[in-house]
């Protein structure tokens, strides 16, 4: 009698412990399924930001082609020495200038006779585009599609105006696909185990186009995501390569659920061994977590240095090499101090840094914005003289918000203000701008997102705080509240910087 009730206590042990196992199973599959979704999320905006990069590097150009044609007052003498500058490889098919929409200058002229002539208001492919530049004032980008001269090709259409009044079209005409062999991303993706695939839909045909691909993935479990590029909507569609149930975690934790359900079976009364089984799992799978979360910090510091705005700046640069050095190398110099402090915070440890190496970054990226809005931009600085440490990148992103956000869409501009006071054993950083301003609660959701970014690293820190007010069309104000007293970690201090003055 009494064997019979210890194996029918053995038998309800296997399957309630199996039972047990395989909702874990489903449980960390749960998580698993997270993952892989924030993983395509991330793979989607790595190829989206690639892809830009790799265009916008090259379109671009464009903007060369308009100052050339503004400069000389709507004439065209000398356009083939600035276009030798600007066709460097053979991503570069042609550049051209359209008076009025009709191609009169090309270079190279060979292999490209056959667009002198084309009227770019006609019906052809990349054509719809060229009007849709002419009707919106902005640089539009075409195709890929057919090109008049053979092939396939990119292109971006700039209209150019002459004191108000519409001069023609500017053009830069990339090849296809060689123009998006930069995209590495597409290439990576199938050992991280999943297809991706760029795509349009074309404005000529209604019909879904396919422009780079990368295997073929479970259309069920699909991301897709949206983005604009050059006033065209593109996308990028991440899925995974296997079903759930071919995954080897799915596996690995079905055999793990019978082995361990035969164990706890077979050894009932070991109940101590069992317990410890299940700490160290525990354990492992804090380790395992803790791991992640420095990975994910990591990131997430790495994530908001924006590849589009160092793509602009850089495309800046170029133009300005050609029509004024000075003032590219000056840009140059701020950038590089930009992208300096922007690297050197991922080290530091503390996540502490002295006031002034990020006052001297808030800086450099004034000047850079004050040159891409073309005095559109004021900023004043009432700023003491004071060493003290603040949590790092909380300043910069704020004046960041404030140029984005507040400046930017305001028309004729503003003025960004950082101030710094000190009483009561704080210091106060005032950002304050006179744009467009908001409601809070009803910002956009990348401001939002910012904001609330910057607020959970200053509450890391004692004593620091963040405030904001504002006001729709009179603007924002953002007080940044710093403990006087913060102390790096003494484990893993941050190596020292330069002192060079901002």
């Amino acid at each position: 009698m009494r064997k019979r009730r210890i194996t029918k206590a053995v038998v309800a042990s296997f399957f309630v412990t199996l039972a047990l196992c395989f909702a874990l199973s489903a449980y960390i599959e749960y998580g698993r399924r997270a993952r892989e979704d924030d993983q395509m999320k991330f793979i989607a905006g790595t190829v989206s930001a690639q892809t830009y990069e790799a265009l916008s590097a090259q379109l671009n150009k464009a903007r060369t082609l308009e100052a050339f044609v503004v400069q000389n007052e709507g004439g065209t003498a000398g356009f083939d020495r600035v276009a030798r500058l600007l066709v460097t490889d053979s991503t570069v098919r042609n550049v051209l200038l359209a008076p009025g929409g009709v191609v009169s200058a090309v270079y190279p002229i060979k292999g490209n006779e056959s667009v002198m002539g084309h009227d770019l208001t006609g019906r052809k492919a990349g054509d719809k585009e060229a009007q849709a530049a002419i009707e919106r004032g902005t640089m539009i980008m075409a195709g890929p599609f057919t090109l008049v001269q053979g092939g396939l090709g990119i292109a971006g259409r700039l209209p150019v105006y002459l004191n108000g009044t519409f001069w023609g079209i500017v053009s830069v005409t990339l090849n296809y696909p060689e123009a998006l062999k930069g995209i590495t991303a597409t290439q990576s993706v199938a050992a991280q185990g999943f297809a991706c695939r760029i795509w349009r839909v074309n404005p000529d045909t209604g019909v879904d186009q396919t422009i780079v691909k990368s295997g073929i993935g479970i259309a069920s479990r699909a991301f897709d995501y949206t983005f604009p590029i050059y006033n065209s909507e593109w996308h990028v569609t991440v899925s995974p390569l296997q079903p759930w149930y071919t995954n080897d975690s799915v596996i690995y934790s079905a055999l793990v659920s019978l082995l361990l359900s035969v164990s706890v079976a077979t050894a009932f009364a070991s109940a101590g061994t069992i317990r410890r089984m299940e700490q160290e799992a525990a354990q492992n799978r804090i380790t395992a977590l803790q791991k992640q979360l420095e990975f994910d910090r990591t990131n997430v510091l790495l994530a908001q240095i924006n590849s589009h705005f160092f793509y602009h700046t850089l495309n800046a640069i170029q133009a300005l090499i050609v029509l004024d050095p000075d003032s590219a190398y000056k840009m140059t110099e701020d950038f590089s101090r930009f992208l300096r402090f922007k690297v050197d915070s991922v080290s530091a440890q503390s996540g502490l840094v002295p006031f002034r190496e990020e006052l001297r970054t808030v800086r450099a990226y004034a000047e850079i914005n004050k040159v891409q809005l073309q005095g559109q931009l004021n900023v004043e600085y009432d700023v003491f003289d004071a060493d003290f440490l603040i949590p790092v990148l909380t300043i910069q992103p704020v004046v960041e918000n404030a140029i984005i956000h507040g400046i930017k869409p305001k028309v004729g501009g503003g003025t960004v203000r950082v101030s710094l006071s000190r009483g009561y054993g704080k210091y106060v950083v005032r950002v304050e701008d006179d744009g467009v301003g908001y409601i809070p609660g009803e910002e956009a959701s990348a401001h939002s997102v910012g904001i609330q970014n910057i607020r959970t690293r200053m509450e890391q820190f004692p004593g620091c705080s963040m405030q904001v007010e504002s006001w729709p069309g009179r603007g924002t104000t953002v007080d940044l509240i710093y403990d006087a007293n913060l102390t790096k970690d003494p484990i893993g201090a941050p190596e020292s910087r330069s002192k060079e003055d901002a």
